[in-house]
């Protein structure tokens, strides 16, 4: 990524800290810093999150020239340590766990630093069953901690989405973790009845994506 844009952010980011500072010691002089230090704060991670924003917006521009220009997606990584930057700017911003796990996950074959990226955002995103989705995809897809691993992640996912009463970004996912659910029991030869669990969990598949297609023409 250009050297500029760094140059650029971190002398905003020089310039929000020392308002801070200044108005954190202006504060203290006049007796008000439980006031101040919380308008200051509220400040800061204003900045914090306009300051992600630009760069996200700068992220998706390099992805579309890197793929404008033929080059295999797969390989990026100079990108990487400015998602890092959006997630430190801003970590309750969802969509930079989820790409930045899944390239290192899926592209890069690093499944270690993905699940460790993507706990620190379920941590700082408790609610968003988006990122919960990608765990469940990072762990089926590499098969990093076994199929043990990935049927709870799945259950995971399908208890928030209960707790959020089917309410979702991506309704169909559903439907397709309870499919996950069936294959993992069809690869777990060790347990005697992961045939039969298997054929429940793909007759659920289909109950729920009946009533996901019946809820959509309701509408």
């Amino acid at each position: 990524m250009r050297r500029e844009l760094y140059l650029y952010l971190f002398a905003v980011l020089f310039l929000a800290v020392a308002v801070v500072t200044g108005s954190l010691a202006t504060a203290g002089q006049q007796g008000e810093n439980r006031a101040a230090e919380a308008t200051v704060t509220a400040g800061v991670g204003e900045i914090g999150r306009v300051l992600a924003d630009i760069l996200w917006l700068q992220i998706d521009r390099y992805h579309h020239i890197w793929m404008y220009e033929g080059r295999d997606w797969v390989t990026a990584t100079d990108y990487l340590p400015q998602l890092w930057l959006v997630i430190k700017l801003n970590p309750g911003f969802p969509d930079a766990y989820i790409d930045g796990a899944y390239h290192l996950g899926i592209n890069l074959g690093l499944p270690e630093e993905s699940m460790r990226l993507l706990e620190q955002g379920v941590r700082n995103c408790p609610d968003n069953e988006r990122m919960l989705w990608e765990r469940l995809i990072v762990l089926w897809q590499s098969n990093y901690l076994g199929t043990r691993e990935t049927r709870m992640a799945a259950w995971d996912y399908l208890d928030l989405v209960r707790r959020k009463g089917g309410n979702i970004s991506e309704p169909w996912n559903e439907a397709n973790a309870a499919m996950i659910i069936g294959f993992t029991f069809q690869d777990d030869t060790l347990r005697r009845n992961s045939a039969r669990l298997a054929v429940r969990y793909s007759e659920r598949r289909e109950l729920m994506s009946l009533a996901r297609r019946t809820a959509a023409r309701e509408m």
